[in-house]
């Protein structure tokens, strides 16, 4: 094996390693970003329910100063505690849905760094293939003085090629 083939061969490993090692950060990256999107979406589940509770609170401490103040549960101070749970619950409701984009969000772009990491693996893969078919390539073609010197070939001409000698020569105008 030549010294060419042999750096070739340690070139596309090293590529093939860089590839395989990039997707490999790249899903840890996305795993990461996964649990931050968790992370934020169950913030906003438990930021939704103490929005309820209080909702649910401040109406059962409105019906008690209504009651309190001796006004009779009914018209409009039973609107104002109905819309104040109203209130409450489409926060929460909101709270939960910005949540769940967040999650989404995350996902996503996790989604899209693995795919990164991948193109990465493959480009590496590829290149490496290249490397090695650029040393066989390269170890395949002309030989080398030192091989053309030791070869009994250099002495089959020993007065110089004759027209007749030469393949290429021998249908040519010049061979006449």
């Amino acid at each position: 094996m030549s010294l060419l083939l042999a750096g070739g061969i340690i070139g596309a490993v090293g590529s093939i390693y860089s590839g395989i090692s990039a997707m490999n950060s790249a899903n840890q990256t996305a795993a990461d970003m996964r649990r931050q999107g968790d992370v934020l979406f169950a913030e906003s589940l438990r930021t939704a329910a103490i929005i309820e509770e209080e909702g649910e609170k401040f109406g059962a401490m409105q019906s008690l100063q209504y009651i309190g103040s001796g006004v009779e549960l009914g018209g409009s101070a039973l609107i104002t505690i109905a819309q104040t749970k109203k209130y409450a619950a489409t926060e929460a409701a909101a709270t939960r849905s910005s949540g769940k984009a967040k999650r989404d969000l995350s996902y996503s772009g996790a989604q899209r760094t693995e795919n990164e990491g991948r193109a990465k693996m493959i480009g590496g893969i590829i290149g490496g293939a290249s490397r090695i078919f650029n040393a066989l390539g390269t170890t395949t073609s002309a030989p080398t003085v030192e091989e053309v010197e030791s070869s009994n070939d250099v002495m089959a001409f020993p007065e110089g090629p004759t027209p007749g000698s030469v393949p290429w020569f021998r249908g040519s105008q010049w061979a006449r």
